[in-house]
């Protein structure tokens, strides 16, 4: 084997080898529920259910989470586009602005609601 192959050989085998440190973002943190905002009502004139406010969010390298009542999953892109499930199957689609507020709507059959989350210091 020629010596250009092997010094490619050894320079990827060292790489492989390196530990790569965890990536964090400008987004990882703590955010405390604001509110939830329920905006659009059914066509019956029927009110839909009041929602709390959102449990507190935790991001960490790009993945969402929540241990309280909700169990919100997820994740957060470069940009801050946010995109959360609970364990009542609700989408919310978002984004964390500069100041550190998620602002994101889930959008069901007959109900909108706007939750409303803000980074901790």
């Amino acid at each position: 084997m020629s010596s250009r192959p092997k010094v490619i050989l050894t320079i990827a085998g060292l790489a492989l080898a390196t530990p790569v440190a965890a990536q964090t973002s400008a987004f990882d943190g703590k955010y405390a529920g604001v509110s939830a905002d329920v905006s659009k009502y059914r066509s019956s004139g029927e009110r839909c259910p009041r929602e709390h406010v959102p449990d507190p969010l935790t991001i960490t390298n790009g993945a969402v989470h929540s241990a309280a009542r909700d169990r919100w999953t997820g994740t957060v892109d470069a940009q801050g586009g946010l995109v959360i499930r609970n364990r009542r199957a609700m989408r919310v689609n978002g984004q964390i602005d500069p100041q550190g507020t998620i602002k994101g709507e889930y959008h069901g059959p007959a109900c909108i609601v706007t939750f409303v989350w803000r980074k901790q210091s």
